[in-house]
């Protein structure tokens, strides 16, 4: 009888326990064994939006909140931009300035924006050096706020890299928001 009531509140404290870490709303990933390996857009798409909120994520550090314009060699997120990140990404920021790569896990989501302020496109930065679909270490997509690929991690960053290998990208681990800071 003690074996079973044990059996049921050692479950009953795991089941809260691994509910509790993957609905983080503080944008905070989930402990080390909890993380499940992102294999399609759709589950990528269902981390930014469900398991780790973008909406939570701390803004870019030192950067307008809202950019009008491009980064030398880029036409692409026009016009306006706002770019945030989860907590693990920030916390490997040195007051708020690059200092090392990000840790996998790490997640940017820029939201590209219309002259009214609406939202028309998220571009997701999701690391995983250890994925096969990454590119330079990290997972790129983007997609429609209604959870609809636009571009697909698939293509492992091809229509993205070519910008964020100009510049200071590659010695700011491909982030080239760093470029805007103030």
């Amino acid at each position: 009888m003690r074996l079973n009531v044990f059996i049921i509140i050692l479950t009953a404290g795991f089941c809260a326990y691994s509910c509790r870490d993957k609905q983080s709303p503080s944008g905070t990933p989930p402990p080390e064994g909890m993380v499940e390996v992102v294999s399609s857009d759709a589950n990528l798409f269902r981390i930014i939006s469900q398991t780790q909120p973008y909406r939570n994520y701390t803004l870019f550090p030192h950067a307008d909140s809202v950019t009008a314009g491009s980064l030398n060699g880029s036409t692409a997120h026009r016009p306006l931009v706002r770019v945030s990140m989860n907590a693990l990404a920030l916390d490997a920021l040195q007051s708020g300035r690059y200092a090392a790569p990000f840790p996998d896990r790490s997640i940017i989501v820029k939201k590209i924006k219309d002259d009214d302020g609406a939202t028309t496109l998220l571009a997701v930065m999701y690391k995983d050096r250890n994925n096969p679909l990454a590119g330079n270490g990290w997972l790129w997509a983007e997609f429609y706020p209604n959870g609809a690929t636009f571009i697909s991690m698939t293509q492992r960053g091809a229509g993205c890299t070519g910008c964020h290998a100009l510049e200071m990208g590659p010695q700011h681990d491909f982030v080239r928001t760093f470029e805007r800071q103030r």
